[in-house]
């Protein structure tokens, strides 16, 4: 059964004072909200749908008036409730007044004299700030995460939506295991109870679920135009809050707009980080990398590359920090094919040769996968172990085939003969036969 935050029960004659607008009002709070004109339409049971809104709604709204005190029917709906406060051993009436006093309510129920209650002359916004306490108390993780959505533009489902569940368990399963997906941020880790760090958590959590969605649709990644990254990132604030508040992030998954001209807005975080990646390793020098100068994921902001090599900058670039932080969107040679074609001219020059080097000297693109192919290109692979390799028209007929499918892939725009044609000037065989043959050699000695 669909559960209702709140059941309006009141006397037709209070509708327009108090009985709509106040509905209207907590809708707009984003309050699953049972009243008759929203809830009821042509051809219902009057007696079931209303017993059906009494038995599933979290607090029972009690419009008390003169009016009230006059009807059948309203007795009959505040007994309903009194019976669910007295079998659930918890307060759910929440009354407001409306033109009587103290000695009035108490004449007709003492009991309910005695449940502290609000005023309809307060005015339409304290009385809801003043039901809101009890209706969403800030505790609650699922209203906490509402509140969340709300803040940062979104109009989420009422908490009855079994979205929600999902929210939750993809919360549970992204704190609990290596939640390996693109344009995942850290999630908040803010001050308060218990139930509001995991309400924040599950907010973000559906936050970053619709990131990663929007980002896998556009295509979003290493390779994608800056301005396209960033109206991407710009066009959901949350997103935007992220990008600024865990910079190394954006970075990871969107480094082009490490590259100065490409910052934007955020350069300055940016900055920040290389001076602090830069007096670390002053301080600090990594044995491993000993003439860097920061960290290898900065490096596309360091005028010297941080002095780390073409093949350490390129690894990173490419799969970024790893893990359940993963940049990684394709496979090695797609990388290195999208480097080759037109469609990466927005890079600068020295950039995009530095990236082509440090993928060719790495000389770990998949070749063994396109061995296990049957074709010109993967038979003249095995041989070219053994001799050089001699681009025939076959082989180059057969690699654009292949060239042809990431094309599709990837979405890209320059022929595949184009890509084949700088694949073969840069000699990607040649260094990586040469590069297999001194780790070979190295392991023999």
């Amino acid at each position: 059964m669909m559960q209702h935050d709140v059941f309006i029960c009141h006397a037709s004659e209070d509708k327009d004072a108090v009985a709509r607008p106040l509905a209207e009002a907590l809708r707009e709070w984003h309050l699953d909200v049972w009243y008759d004109e929203f809830s009821m339409k042509v051809g219902d049971s009057l007696r079931e749908t209303i017993d059906r809104g009494l038995a599933s709604c979290r607090y029972g709204v009690v419009i008390v008036s003169p009016a009230f005190f006059q009807k059948r029917w309203t007795q009959r709906e505040m007994n309903g409730l009194v019976a669910r406060e007295m079998s659930e051993g918890r307060k759910l009436v929440l009354p407001i007044w409306h033109d009587v006093e103290l000695s009035d309510v108490v004449a007709y129920s003492p009991p309910l004299a005695d449940v502290v209650a609000t005023r309809s002359s307060v005015g339409m916004d304290r009385m809801c700030a003043d039901l809101l306490r009890t209706i969403r108390p800030e505790e609650s993780p699922l209203m906490v995460a509402r509140d969340e959505l709300i803040r940062l533009g979104w109009s989420p489902p009422p908490i009855s939506d079994e979205w929600w569940l999902d929210m939750v368990e993809a919360q549970e399963h992204a704190v609990s295991s290596m939640w390996s997906v693109p344009w995942r941020f850290p999630l908040p880790e803010r001050l308060g109870s218990q139930g509001r760090r995991r309400g924040l958590n599950i907010a973000w959590t559906a936050l970053q679920l619709d990131w990663q969605h929007q980002a896998e649709h556009r295509k979003i990644c290493q390779i994608t135009h800056p301005d396209d990254v960033l109206a991407y990132v710009r066009g959901d604030p949350a997103l935007t809050e992220a990008a600024h508040d865990y910079p190394q992030h954006l970075a990871n998954y969107a480094p082009q707009l490490l590259i100065p001209q490409f910052s934007a807005e955020f350069a300055d975080d940016f900055d920040d980080l290389l001076r602090e990646s830069q007096e670390r390793w002053c301080t600090q020098p990594d044995r491993r990398f000993p003439e860097a100068m920061c960290d290898r994921q900065l490096a596309l902001r360091h005028p010297e590359f941080g002095r780390h090599s073409a093949v350490e900058v390129a690894e990173k670039w490419m799969v970024g920090l790893g893990g359940d932080h993963s940049a990684s969107a394709y496979e090695e040679l797609e990388y290195i094919f999208w480097l080759l074609a037109s469609d990466s001219d927005w890079l600068p020059a020295d950039i995009r040769a530095f990236l082509i080097n440090g993928l060719k000297d790495r000389a770990t693109w998949d070749r063994d996968r396109i061995i296990t192919t049957r074709g010109a290109f993967s038979s003249a692979l095995m041989t070219a172990r053994r001799t050089p390799l001699r681009w025939t028209r076959a082989i180059k007929a057969d690699l654009e085939e292949i060239v042809s499918g990431s094309i599709r892939k990837m979405g890209l725009t320059a022929a595949a003969s184009s890509i084949v044609d700088r694949f073969i000037e840069e000699d990607f065989i040649g260094v990586c036969d040469r590069v297999e043959r001194e780790r070979a050699a190295a392991r023999r000695r």
